[in-house]
């Protein structure tokens, strides 16, 4: 876990960088004393300068996937999750150009890409090593085409840059298509596919390998329903013998059986908390909002005696009756995602009689108040595993896409499909393993809107979320972008309905 103490370390420090170079904002004093900046002309003169500059741009990932409004954004409102907070404007579809529902996406997302831009400029002229410079390069580069992946998904087609340029110029920028976004990610991703090792040293897990440009690359062309490379590049990532599932699906969430970067992930957000001292070093909220309610005046929660934890729980978010009817008898992921009780006792108090809360796939025995130090999981093999599914179904290779879907099922307890299965079953099939396996894990809402199934989803939880149910509209698909943003750069046109 070395990495993350480097991370953690230089997180102030790219902004340091950065704000000499022009790119923070114009009001920031002139008469701040010199020694608060770094010139970049000065920097970007070594290994660890340049590494410590890569670091940087890492930090966004904190910023974006920390964050309680994009866990709402990317799972409220569609069919795996609905809030107990009535009023929440992203599961009513309720949201417009004045409180997008968004949170900080945008700016956190353009940061860590104007960030990246500086790294990819600086470092490609500095006199290091080739391949620890073409490492870098590559780093920065997938991180740029992860914070363009999450705009896009976000708001369709967005402004484009991919130079160092001044702040001034990019407040003038209009919208590129989607296609156009789409084509820079894929060559971000396919450029830092060259330059990733396979692994790294115990001193730096946690950096993007070579499979995670191809996991996310894969992924790129699925949702651009460009089948044949989405198979091609995903089975770059089985092929390359990196990775495997784990033996079991509770494996990869429970925090005591060091489940962080196991054979299983492919790139995860690093956390840390040492339990023992007390001391956060990065942490996140995430428990608190998946938690069941704790009851009042005691240690316990839904009647449930959880040992030595102490979290301010909220438990907004909540299992819909529809995820809970996905599951197929004896799926063993059914008690890891839905929490019935913990150990050998049973929640006393639920939601609604008969309805679950999130279960131990979001707990964190570990956490402390707010803070947790879980791991929060990007891409994972057994989505590469599902996405050869899907491409090949695609293709009409139902044998292939039946082997790959599998590898899953075997994985959770079930039968394996037969070798009759249709094509539009094995669909059908897919759209409940996607919600099953990775609800929480940042990815319903983006599937949802390129199956093109968002409204169908959204009324299907009417009996949990009546309001979304009624309002949600073809234009949801994306989220208008804030009337600030508008204001400060007149050249950005609004997304439609909005």
């Amino acid at each position: 876990m070395k990495i993350a103490s480097k991370l953690y370390r230089t997180g102030a420090f790219l902004a340091i960088l950065l704000s000499s170079a022009g790119f923070t904002s114009c009001e920031k004093s002139l008469e701040e004393e010199a020694k608060t900046f770094i010139n970049p002309d000065d920097f970007f003169t070594n290994e660890t300068q340049c590494i410590q500059a890569v670091n940087g741009v890492y930090q966004t990932l904190y910023s974006i996937y920390s964050s309680p409004d994009y866990w709402r954004m990317v799972d409220l409102g569609t069919d795996v999750a609905y809030s107990i907070d009535v009023n929440s404007a992203v599961q009513n579809y309720e949201f417009g150009s004045g409180s997008n529902g968004t949170g900080s996406l945008w700016l956190n997302a353009y940061s860590g890409i104007k960030n990246a831009n500086l790294v990819i400029s600086r470092v490609a002229v500095a006199e290091i090593d080739n391949t620890i410079k073409q490492r870098i390069l590559s780093e920065a580069k997938f991180l740029r085409a992860l914070y363009y992946f999450n705009l896009s998904n976000t708001f369709g087609g967005v402004p484009l840059w991919t130079q160092e340029i001044d702040i001034n110029a990019v407040s003038s920028l209009s919208r590129s298509s989607l296609a156009d976004v789409r084509a820079q990610i894929i060559q971000d991703l396919t450029e830092a596919e060259m330059g990733l090792p396979l692994s790294y040293p115990s001193s730096d897990i946690g950096r993007v390998t070579k499979g995670a440009a191809q996991a996310l690359l894969a992924k790129v062309y699925l949702f651009g329903k460009d089948w044949k490379n989405a198979k091609a590049t995903a089975l770059k990532v089985v092929n390359s013998g990196s990775y495997s599932l784990m033996t079991n699906y509770d494996q990869l969430f429970d925090v005591n059986t060091g489940f962080k970067n196991n054979k299983e992930s492919i790139f995860e957000v690093q956390y840390l908390r040492e339990p023992t001292s007390n001391t956060n070093t990065r942490t996140h909220s995430q428990i608190s909002y998946y938690i069941p309610q704790r009851d009042a005046g005691k240690r316990t929660y839904a009647g449930v005696d959880f040992g030595n934890l102490v979290v301010d729980g909220w438990s907004v978010f909540l299992p819909t009756a529809k995820l809970v009817s996905m599951f197929e008898p004896g799926d063993k992921r059914k008690d890891i995602v839905l929490g019935f009780g913990f150990r050998d006792q049973k929640f006393t108090r639920f939601p609604k009689p008969g309805y679950p809360w999130f279960g131990s796939k979001f707990w964190d025995l570990n956490a402390n108040g707010q803070s947790s130090g879980k791991n929060l999981y990007l891409l994972r093999y057994a989505d590469v595993l599902l996405m050869l599914s899907e491409a090949e179904n695609e293709l009409g290779n139902t044998a292939e896409s039946i082997r790959w879907m599998n590898m899953i099922r075997v994985r959770a307890g079930l039968p394996e499909l037969a070798a009759s299965t249709t094509r539009a079953e094995i669909t059908n099939k897919i759209f409940n393993e996607r919600a099953i396996e990775f609800v929480g894990e940042f990815q319903r809402r983006f599937d949802l809107n390129r199956w093109g199934k968002l409204i169908e989803a959204a009324k299907s939880v009417a009996v949990d979320n009546p309001v979304g149910a009624a309002k949600v509209k073809p234009f949801h698909q994306y989220y208008p972008i804030a009337q600030e943003e508008i204001i400060k750069n007149p050249n950005l046109e609004q997304n439609e309905g909005y």
